[in-house]
């Protein structure tokens, strides 16, 4: 029998135990024997914030039978649940960010919620505005807030007191934050810095809101980006003062040494970093891994004195995505959260503001954060200011990401950046607009059918065309009862070639259409001829991606198979334990990549890793710490530097193949007076040239398709040092859902690999020797 949801007042003192705060401690209910109806339920929280969520959950399948609900921590959020709706299986619930509801929506992947929201407790007048019309786009419902946040700025008392600065008293306006920076900072003899006051690159999460403590903004509201405008210069401007002032290398190399976030490690937790802006979320992690720091927050200064508070506002949100299976029994649980009973509960429990218009005494009174009163009220700030929303807002972003790295290294002027920025995202702002004009042509998804169905034809044509040769007798040596079997040897083979047509021939006729159309999966494809390649080519993220990947494949293939030969040539030597140097040699390539690179990470380290430890040491002080990861020169060759580290599975191959060559050759040699140069350049090179021209075909492709190294590792950064055309691909479909776009990337990359692999077989004939031949 279903029991009523009970309207209990909340202890807030009692909220979430000790037990919650150790993560994954709050188990979920069991499900009743009632056979209730079970949403699905993904959220990207893990730990104490995963807890709060599972109490609450745990109190709405406690507080009814009919229906239970079943959550469940994912990471990447957001693009599994576009991928699970667009194969068609998605949650029933999906938690994300604000920014997901526009990218969401506009894409068609989310289910409209204001019929299930009328008549209901889940209204606008409930909820802070700045909140709720994050869930709102085009005038409809889409998401609803679940746990805010605002910005602030946060300061180490112990280090003012330490630079004889009044720790009650932080800077107000951004003239002062400059001076109390100045005075926190620490620069020793040697040009390196021990401490900083402050870095507008710490934390990097946003580059682009910069600009808003300077009234500048990124978007007029209609038909114009505004990356450039005069305004986000100066914001800029300031921002580039930081590195001119302290010197790009210096930063580098005390940003090197920071840990990660949400560590004992991290800089201002460590004390080398005395202000940071910050989220509500920030006294959280000051409690787990700086529990005896004395902190303080305050809004982050202004431009003029007296001028309102500018805070970032964002709020994690619910949606129920399109297709779901329970809408309705999904969003009985968005009006259970909506109890203010509930809502402070989660809210509590991850330590941060409340998205409702009222807040209850005991929130306050009894909140772990020192300071919620403050950031509860800068939600009401008029300078409350979320991300833009647009549909093309992932890019645009990206791209200040990428401006900010530029404008932070020196490598650009402000102006330059932004400039670049503004032309990428007005023009991909104008082709969204244009495209979202065109009329869908649901007839194309089954044009891949149709190309399908030529390759089919020809292939069956080209069968009945020998079998029509065989049965004339024209091909010699070959009997016409050689040929009867032909229809059993295809039923024979029509399992491979079933797989073979739904697996590769369909995927590959559905790339040439889609190549040719704007296709986000979630919505019919629009025909747009050549435009996705017209893209292609003033796309300058394009064209950088595609310099380093080939940048890459010429610097790590002659080198690594230098260095493989060199290593074979070695092992071939006959000298004492080569089977144990071998196994030594082959040993990395069976590492996982991943693991790979998350320990080449700490050997870059330019503070601490070994790399830099021994270069310091066997040249007796003169080579300084190398920001390997962090430098736009030095990112890209220690990416291949690192590949060096798996060329086992190439020595073995050629040592294998050196061991293959007939020993009579070498003595013939010896006995003409041949030198051990003279034998490897007119014996060995010559007869393993097969393997060597195998390993190198391989390792074209290979090299062309990198992307786990730098995903991994940098992410495609500096400034874009280091993104790869895959990583550009990847972004381009499974971030932005530019489906076709990508399709046609794939093309272009299948024309380089075709154009380097017939270079290669082209050359191979006059290069290439084989035994006998």
């Amino acid at each position: 029998m279903r029991r009523r949801w009970p309207a209990r007042a909340l202890a807030l003192g009692l909220l979430l135990p000790a037990a919650a705060a150790r993560a994954d401690s709050v188990a979920p209910l069991p499900m009743p024997d009632t056979h209730p109806v079970v949403v699905t339920y993904w959220d990207k929280w893990t730990g104490p914030e995963k807890d709060a969520m599972q109490v609450v959950v745990n109190d709405f399948n406690r507080a009814q039978e009919r229906i239970y609900v079943e959550f469940q921590s994912v990471s990447d959020i957001p693009q599994k649940t576009l991928a699970a709706t667009a194969g068609g299986v998605p949650p029933d619930i999906a938690g994300g960010w604000a920014v997901n509801i526009v990218e969401f929506a506009d894409k068609n992947a989310l289910t409209p919620l204001d019929e299930l929201a009328r008549g209901t407790i889940v209204s606008r007048d409930r909820y802070l505005p700045v909140y709720w019309d994050m869930g709102v786009y085009q005038g409809k419902l889409y998401g609803i807030p679940s746990t805010p946040a605002t910005t602030a700025l946060y300061w180490n008392k112990g280090l003012f007191r330490a630079a004889g600065l009044d720790p009650e008293r932080p800077p107000r306006t951004i003239a002062e934050l400059d001076e109390y920076a100045k005075k926190l900072t620490h620069v020793e003899k040697s040009g390196q810095i021990s401490q900083v006051g402050f870095l507008p690159s710490e934390p990097q999460w946003w580059p682009f809101f910069w600009v808003n403590f300077f009234d500048g903004q990124l978007w007029d509201g209609g038909a114009h980006t505004t990356a450039d405008a005069p305004n986000n210069l100066r914001a800029y401007e300031w921002i580039q003062s930081y590195p001119k002032r302290y010197g790009v290398s210096a930063i580098q190399n005390l940003s090197a040494g920071f840990g990660n976030f949400a560590s004992p490690q991290d800089p201002f937790m460590s004390g080398t970093l005395a202000m940071i802006f910050q989220g509500v979320w920030w006294s959280n992690y000051i409690h787990q891994y700086a529990p005896k720091m004395d902190f303080g927050a305050a809004p982050f200064p202004v431009l003029h004195e007296g001028d309102p508070p500018t805070t970032y506002v964002d709020t994690d949100i619910l949606m129920i995505p399109r297709a779901a299976r329970h809408a309705r029994e999904a969003f009985a649980f968005f009006e259970f959260l909506a109890q203010q009973a509930e809502t402070e509960k989660l809210n509590f429990g991850q330590q941060k503001n409340s998205p409702l218009r009222e807040v209850s005494d005991g929130f306050i009174r009894n909140h772990p954060h020192p300071y919620i009163r403050l950031f509860q009220d800068l939600a009401s700030s008029p300078r409350a200011i979320g991300q833009p929303r647009m549909s093309t807002w992932w890019e645009y972003r990206v791209d200040f990401e990428t401006a900010f790295q530029r404008v932070w290294l020196m490598q650009s002027t402000p102006a330059e950046a932004l400039h670049v920025v503004q032309v990428r995202a007005q023009k991909n702002w104008d082709r969204a607009q244009a495209r979202a004009r065109l009329l869908p042509s649901p007839s194309l998804r089954v044009a891949p059918f149709g190309v399908l169905a030529l390759f089919i034809a020809a292939a069956l044509l080209l069968v009945w065309w020998q079998y029509a040769r065989a049965r004339a007798g024209r091909i010699a040596g070959r009997s016409v009862r050689a040929n009867v079997s032909l229809r059993k040897g295809v039923l024979f083979s029509s399992p491979w070639i079933l797989g073979l047509l739904a697996f590769l021939a369909y995927p590959l006729a559905a790339s040439i259409v889609y190549s040719f159309c704007d296709y986000s999966v979630l919505s019919p494809p629009r025909w747009v001829g050549l435009q996705n390649f017209a893209d292609m080519a003033s796309d300058e993220v394009f064209w950088i991606a595609l310099k380093n990947t080939l940048l890459y494949v010429a610097l790590a293939l002659p080198l690594g198979i230098l260095f493989a030969f060199a290593a074979a040539l070695m092992l071939d030597a006959g000298v004492r334990g080569s089977g144990v140097y071998r196994t030594l040699v082959f040993l990395p390539s069976l590492t996982p990549v991943v693991a790979s690179a998350m320990t080449w990470i700490w050997i870059f380290n330019s503070q601490y890793g070994v790399l830099n430890h021994w270069l310091n040491k066997l040249s007796f002080g003169l080579v300084g710490p190398i920001p390997w990861l962090s430098d736009t020169r030095a990112a890209l060759p220690s990416l291949v530097l690192m590949s060096f580290w798996s060329i086992g599975q190439v020595v073995v191959i050629l040592l294998a193949a050196m061991q293959d060559v007939p020993v009579s050759l070498y003595e013939a040699a010896d006995l003409d007076g041949a030198g051990w140069w003279s034998k490897v350049w007119h014996i060995t090179i010559p007869l393993t040239s097969p393997v060597i021209y195998f390993n190198a075909v391989m390792g074209v492709i290979s090299g062309l398709q990198l992307f786990t190294q730098p995903y991994t590792m940098t992410a495609g950064g500096p400034a874009l040092a280091t993104t790869t055309y895959t990583m550009h691909l990847y972004q381009e479909s499974f971030r932005y859902l530019r489906m076709g776009y990508a399709a046609a990337m794939s093309w272009i990359l299948f024309l380089v690999v075709l154009a380097l692999t017939g270079a290669a077989v082209r050359l191979s004939r006059t290069r290439v020797h084989y035994m006998g031949g």
